[in-house]
């Protein structure tokens, strides 16, 4: 995955999650897309999702873990994430 492709599927999480995510939260991750902090805006999500213990889906798991692991940022947040297996 190149940089162009981790951004263009990065940019797409704040509004995938909107519903699941504080106002606030989703400003700042917002904030973080348009600064082209995709690194950070990925794994500040996935943090967030897994403290809150956030319901994602299988795929939203894989698609978080795929793209922190091509930007070499840490994964930690993975594990502790809240899986809906009816998904």
């Amino acid at each position: 995955m190149d940089e162009y492709e981790i951004a263009r599927r990065a940019s797409k999480l704040p509004d995938q999650f909107a519903n699941r995510l504080d106002p606030e939260k989703l400003e700042d991750l917002r904030a973080m897309d348009m600064g082209g902090e995709h690194g950070e805006l990925t794994i500040e999500l996935a943090a967030t999702l897994a403290v809150h213990g956030t319901p994602v889906s299988a795929a939203e798991r894989d698609e978080l873990q795929a793209l922190l692991d091509a930007m070499g940022m840490p994964t930690d947040p993975i594990q502790h994430l809240s899986v809906d297996s009816s998904t």
